[in-house]
């Protein structure tokens, strides 16, 4: 049999799990907006220290170059003291970090004037990294991502308040189950999976000799939690929606791969309670569905499947380890 849900319940439930989505890509906005200006502060304080570093670089060039200057037009006696060669201009001595850099050249014009031109590379060189970092500092677009956050913020302002007029819409009975619906189904582990559906077990993984529908396969590749239709179905952990629609004996089906080889699946979900959509990222306990009866199937449950590398394994003991257990 197939239970039939109230659209605008339905409806209801796909509002809160936009408003989940539109908040989970808010947090995520903010977080990289965040990254961004932080990334750029530390730029800017980069570019602006390479640029005291050139500035003394080239006081340090200008000092030498003056320095060769005066010994080559110093007379004699001048060349013979190295203070009278920098006269009373103490600044271009701290230009050169230190009067041992001069004193063993003994007044060589053409040596001072190889340091002067040393200087000078060195002087331009450093201006060259100052300006490439302040161009670096200036690539990081700090309005394109706070433009992100705002649409964010928009979005998660349209979902609230299209949940807002379809509680208007929708008896008191039914808000109260919506309402009372955890935003999360729980991090139960490291790993963050959490419980699909609050449902027992009726029919586990294996071989099954006396088949519920016929037509269906002899080996059973999933299991069954039996819940009353309409009950929400949440995402096993975070991963990005593979398939999402009608699938055979599947009935209304859904799959989320999560990387590493591992999907999850999720089938005979109620007509319109597929409330996901393929290339959708899903966060674990991410409302994902409804219980329905659709395809083959007997009554409202949900058949829950995990696949490694495309291949059907026991839900029950490798969700158990990652510490989500089933009645």
């Amino acid at each position: 049999m197939r239970a039939r849900i109230d659209p605008e319940l339905l409806a209801l439930l796909g509002a809160r799990s936009a408003i989940d989505r539109a908040a989970s890509e808010l947090r995520e906005a903010e977080a990289e907006l965040e990254s961004a200006q932080a990334t750029e502060e530390l730029a800017h304080s980069i570019a602006e220290q390479l640029e005291v570093d050139a500035a003394e670089a080239r006081d340090e060039a200008d000092a030498a170059a003056r320095i060769a200057l005066a010994a080559a037009q110093g007379d004699g006696a001048a060349m013979g003291s190295m203070d009278a060669v920098f006269g009373a201009g103490n600044d271009l001595l701290a230009g050169l970090g230190a009067v041992a850099r001069v004193t063993q050249i003994a007044g060589d014009a053409d040596e001072l004037l190889t340091i002067a031109a040393k200087r000078a590379a060195a002087a331009e060189r450093a201006e060259d990294r100052a300006a490439e970092a302040e161009a670096e500092a200036g690539t990081i677009d700090i309005s394109a991502v706070a433009d992100q956050v705002a649409s964010a913020t928009r979005v998660l302002q349209t979902a609230t308040n299209e949940s807002s007029d379809l509680k208007t819409r929708v008896a008191a009975s039914s808000i109260a189950v919506v309402e009372s619906l955890p935003h999360d189904a729980g991090q139960l582990s490291s790993q963050g999976w959490a419980e699909p559906v609050a449902g027992r077990i009726t029919d586990g993984y294996g071989p099954r000799p006396d088949k519920p529908v016929a037509g269906v396969n002899e080996f059973h590749r999933g299991t069954d939690l039996a819940a009353a239709c309409g009950t929400p179905v949440y995402a096993a952990t975070a991963g990005v929606v593979a398939e999402a629609g009608p699938n055979g004996s599947y009935g209304n089906w859904v799959l989320i791969g999560h990387g590493a080889d591992v999907s999850t699946g999720y089938a005979h979900l109620a007509d319109g309670g597929v409330l996901v959509a393929p290339g959708q990222a899903v966060s674990a306990g991410e409302l994902i569905g409804t219980v329905g009866s659709t395809g083959a199937s007997t009554g409202c449950h949900l058949h829950l499947e995990v696949r490694l590398g495309g291949v059907a394994v026991d839900a029950v003991p490798f969700l158990a380890a990652r510490g989500v257990a089933f009645d």
